[in-house]
């Protein structure tokens, strides 16, 4: 999936909630690939807790919305959500500059 502008991602490693990877090896988190993150933040948004959500923060998950596999409701919620009035300033700029293209590191 494409995005139509780039979006900062956040350099910090993201921490893990083992509760929501039974099925997965987790990997230390030095070693987080962006496969890995896309794939923990739609787990995350699909069967995380609002605790799980506080933890990565809002600035990861509309940093990786574009590119993240999820339901349609779930994905039409968070860009809702970006996009109410109080909300999207915040984010605007993170949309017209990238200093980091998280789809580049597989």
């Amino acid at each position: 999936m494409m995005t139509k502008t780039p979006r900062t991602t956040p350099s910090k490693p993201i921490p893990i909630n083992p509760a929501l990877v039974w099925d997965y090896e987790i990997p230390p988190i030095e070693n987080q690939s962006n496969a890995f993150r896309r794939w923990y933040l739609s787990r995350v948004l699909i069967r995380g807790s609002m605790n799980d959500l506080h933890t990565i923060g809002l600035e990861t998950i509309h940093a990786y919305l574009p590119d993240l596999n999820l339901p349609t409701e779930i994905r039409r919620f968070w860009e809702w959500y970006f996009n109410l009035p109080d909300v999207k300033p915040r984010y605007e700029s993170a949309d017209a500059v990238s200093t980091t293209d998280h789809r580049s590191n597989q």
